[in-house]
C-alpha cells in the first residue's frame, strides 16, 4: 500500500507540474497562480503546496530535471572537435530535448525569459543554454554566437509558437532544423 501511496504523490506532483509549465508559458508565470494551477489539477491550493513550497520551488523541480539532460548535450558537443558535423549533431540533440519530456521546460523558460530572470534556477538554466550556445558558435565574435542562439531559439519556437507558425508539429521540427542547421553550418546548408 505505501508503494501505491508513493506512486499518487509523484503521478499528482507531475501532474501538477506539468499544468502550471503549461500555464506559465501560456499566461505568463507572472500571472499564474498556484490556486489556479490547484484549480486546473483538479487539486486543492494546499495539495500543490504539499508537493511545492512555491511557485518559485515548482518551477526549480522541473529546471532540477532538465539539466541533467542538457549537460549530456553539452558534454557530447565539447567531446568532438568543434566542426559543422558537431553543431548539427549538437542541436539535433537539443532538438530531442525539446520534443521530449523537457521541452515544456525549455519552452517556458524562453517564453517567460524575462520574468525569470531573478530565479536562481532560472540563472542556473540560462548558464547550461549560454554553454550550449557557445558549443553551437560559429566563431568567436557577435555573429557566431548570435548564430548559436538563433539556432537554439528556433528549435524551441517551434512547439512555443505553433499557432503562429502554423503546420502540423512535425513540419514546425524539420523546418526549425533546416532553419537551425543554416545558422550554425551554412557551408552545409541546402
Amino acid at each position: 500500500m505505501p508503494e501505491q501511496a508513493d506512486r499518487r504523490r509523484t503521478d499528482t506532483r507531475r501532474r501538477v507540474r506539468a499544468i502550471a509549465l503549461k500555464m506559465f508559458t501560456e499566461q505568463g508565470y507572472e500571472l499564474t497562480s498556484l490556486t489556479q494551477v490547484a484549480k486546473q489539477a483538479g487539486v486543492t491550493r494546499q495539495a500543490v503546496l504539499h508537493h511545492f513550497a512555491n511557485k518559485e520551488e515548482l518551477l526549480t523541480s522541473s529546471y532540477e530535471e532538465l539539466l541533467p539532460a542538457l549537460d549530456a548535450v553539452i558534454e557530447s558537443a565539447r567531446a568532438h572537435p568543434p566542426s559543422a558535423a558537431t553543431r548539427i549533431r549538437t542541436v539535433e540533440e537539443f532538438d530531442a530535448l525539446v520534443r521530449g519530456e523537457h521541452g515544456a521546460s525549455l519552452v517556458c523558460a524562453q517564453v517567460n525569459e524575462h520574468a525569470l530572470r531573478g530565479l536562481a534556477a532560472a540563472r542556473t538554466l540560462q548558464q547550461r543554454l549560454g554553454d550550449l550556445i557557445r558549443a553551437l558558435a560559429t566563431g568567436e565574435g557577435p555573429e557566431g554566437v548570435m548564430r548559436g542562439r538563433l539556432a537554439l531559439s528556433a528549435v524551441v519556437m517551434a512547439s512555443a509558437r505553433g499557432r503562429e507558425l502554423g503546420g502540423r508539429q512535425a513540419e514546425r521540427h524539420a523546418a526549425a532544423l533546416a532553419v537551425a542547421r543554416s545558422l550554425i553550418a551554412p557551408e552545409t546548408a541546402s
